[in-house]
């Protein structure tokens, strides 16, 4: 009976990941065709490449798993053994990636806009959550730490000199990404809400055609940095030093539409037509921050590392090509700016996350109350209640002054639904009277639901107005969740974790960890939370359906929890069938998000600031800021106390 249920299991885990998976992707590409409307690249060997390329990682991962781990891709059925060779001595992950690599050829091959530049990249964002939410734990659960190096893998941290494989990789692990990322946003080309960053006093500044020398030399300047760098140690830090610029640029790339209006003239000589030929390989988008002088001051710093004699002369190069970017007429003055400074951040990117992390601490040891008689009033109350005025603004502005009353109204319902949310999962003698945010998600549905009949207003328009405050509601309340100490992380390391000290915090009351670093992940929530924050902010600048914001926050919300979850240390968190209650929540998140994503007219969202909004939001604030932060500590009446203290 037990081999017939673990055969069932195996048969209906297989038809999950190769008939039903795969059937939903097509399904919503295909629901998503009318909505998503971009290039898409017309070279169909491109496609047919991609697609037998990931159908040989794919079954080349299946096979070796077979006949070196005695066993199949299934994580809730995985191989009796570790496998580190074949296809897997390249890559850690070749199923994956040849699954990636398959969407994207598919949606190539069949032309579909919505395939290739929405659901691939998604898809491919819900692996690697799923990976790093949840496969990492449960591999090293099952065959221990297993660290080992592919070629794809990241150099060691060492003295010794790198070998020539490792310079090979480094290749494949700076410039391809770079390449797609830059040539993701070169290819889409100038979007309707694109933000010019030529200053009027550059359009009289002259084309200096020999300066293209200089400008060209950089891509020479760049491929020498994995064959000059001396150590191991060295080469890492310089994939790594690419992939947070590469992460950073993508980002500022997609949320701010900065486009360079490359300055028109005539040639006169050979490097004059060169500037002409670079520019119809080029285009207008990705200007700000400029790769071009990201890289030359990169490259500078490499350089002067290994090459330590005249090692000014590296920084002498990259000023020169910086002003190359301007004198060729190929970048604008903000542009180099902004290149420099982000350069700068890559440098001191450490000391950067060590300010904020020890900000973060101050924040979270700030606990401070006042008590009147029987009343107490907590400070973290004050961030609950800002969180709460910005919620009810944001969304209010999105309403309009007519339905100004009934998004009042929904905020009542998620402060209540949030409240009754964690009384049901989490509460107890402990937790007196803790906050959910999924309650208060279901809260804030129903609520727009029955507003939607009640003051007869399109349900859609709600639900966007609501995803679109959303993120900054949760944000803000995450400070509030730091002076508390909720949704507090694992013990980590001193160079990552924050520790909680004060004697008040849930950290020490409940879980017993003070004074231990925790993984912040009260930060890592604010971090994907302004993402999609300012996302939704691009999206309906660019006029997108407001079904399309509902499906990407609620998408982009479910991730981020997702991955943070893996990093959460609470012990009151429930587990269900080997994942945190709130994973599985997560998941139904992405779902509904991809459902809701695909529903044709919708409308779309308008703004329009009011008065009547602005008053709302100072009431619910003070009620949010009352309800989280002011309690009756000697009372035993039900809901009277925030904490047992």
């Amino acid at each position: 009976m037990g081999k017939i249920k673990e055969l069932t299991g195996k048969v209906l885990y297989g038809l999950l990941f190769i008939a039903v998976i795969p059937f939903l992707l097509i399904i919503w590409a295909k629901c998503t065709g009318n909505i998503v409307k971009l290039p898409v690249p017309e070279n169909l060997f491109s496609g047919y490449l991609l697609l037998i390329a990931g159908a040989l990682f794919v079954f080349s991962g299946m096979w070796n798993l077979w006949r070196f781990g005695h066993g199949l891709a299934m994580n809730a059925f995985p191989p009796k053994e570790f496998v580190k060779k074949g296809i897997y001595a390249f890559t850690k992950h070749p199923i994956y990636s040849g699954t990636v690599m398959i969407s994207f050829g598919i949606s190539v091959i069949t032309r579909s806009a919505s395939g290739f530049w929405f659901v691939s990249p998604l898809f491919t964002l819900m692996i690697v959550a799923y990976v790093v939410g949840f496969e990492n734990e449960r591999t090293q659960i099952i065959f221990g730490e297993q660290d080992y190096n592919t070629f794809l893998s990241l150099p060691i941290a060492s003295t010794s000199s790198p070998s020539f494989i490792d310079r090979i990789s480094s290749y494949f692990l700076v410039f391809v990404p770079w390449l797609l990322v830059y040539e993701a946003f070169i290819y889409i080309g100038a979007s309707k809400d694109a933000i010019c960053t030529n200053l009027s006093f550059e359009e009289h500044w002259p084309i200096w055609e020999f300066s293209e020398v200089i400008y060209s030399f950089t891509y020479l300047f760049v491929i020498l940095i994995p064959l000059v760098l001396k150590t191991k140690l060295q080469l890492r830090s310089f994939i790594i030093d690419l992939w947070f610029a590469i992460f950073i640029a993508g980002i500022i790339y997609l949320v701010f539409p900065f486009i360079v209006k490359q300055r028109e003239f005539i040639p006169h000589s050979f490097f004059g037509r060169l500037i002409l030929f670079e520019r119809s390989l080029d285009g207008e988008t990705a200007a700000l921050p400029s790769f071009h002088v990201i890289w030359a001051f990169l490259a500078a710093r490499y350089f002067s590392s290994s090459i330590k004699r005249f090692n000014w002369i590296w920084y002498i190069l990259a000023v020169l090509i910086s002003v190359s970017c301007i004198t060729t007429g190929s970048h604008t003055l903000p542009d180099v700016i902004a290149g420099f400074c982000m350069f700068i951040i890559i440098v001191y990117r450490l000391q950067i996350w060590n300010y904020i992390r020890l900000q973060s601490e101050h924040i979270s040891n700030s606990w401070h109350e006042w008590r009147w008689g029987p009343v107490r009033l907590i400070n973290h109350g004050f961030y609950g209640g800002l969180a709460g005025f910005a919620g009810t603004l944001l969304a209010g502005f999105f309403l309009g002054p007519q339905y100004a009353f009934a998004g009042f109204i929904i905020m009542i319902f998620v402060i209540v639904g949030a409240g009754l949310w964690a009384q049901l999962i989490e509460g107890s003698s402990g937790l007196l009277r803790p906050y959910g945010y999924y309650g208060g998600l279901t809260g804030g549905i129903v609520a727009c639901i029955l507003a939607s009949f009640i003051f007869s207003i399109n349900l859609y328009t709600l639900l966007a107005s609501f995803a679109m405050a959303g993120p900054w509601i949760q944000s803000i309340g995450r400070l509030r969740c730091l002076v508390q100490g909720c949704c507090h992380g694992k013990p980590s390391n001193e160079n990552i974790g924050i520790r909680f000290t004060h004697p008040f915090s849930r950290v020490n009351k409940i879980s017993g960890l003070a004074g231990v670093p925790l993984h912040p992940t009260q930060l890592y929530s604010i971090g994907t939370n302004i993402f999609t924050g300012l996302l939704l902010i691009r999206l309906f600048n660019i006029g997108m359906p407001s079904s399309f914001i509902i499906g990407i926050y609620l998408i982009f919300n479910g991730l981020g929890r997702f991955v943070e979850e893996s990093f959460r240390g609470e012990a009151q968190t429930p587990y269900w069938a080997g994942m945190r209650i709130y994973q599985w929540i997560a998941i139904i998140n992405i779902l509904a998000g991809a459902f809701v994503s695909a529903i044709p007219n919708s409308g779309i969202l308008l703004f329009h600031p009011n008065i009547e909004s602005l008053f709302l939001a100072i009431i619910i604030g003070i009620l949010v800021g009352i309800a989280s932060g002011v309690d009756f500590p000697e009372s035993n009446r039900r809901f009277a106390r925030l904490t047992s203290n």
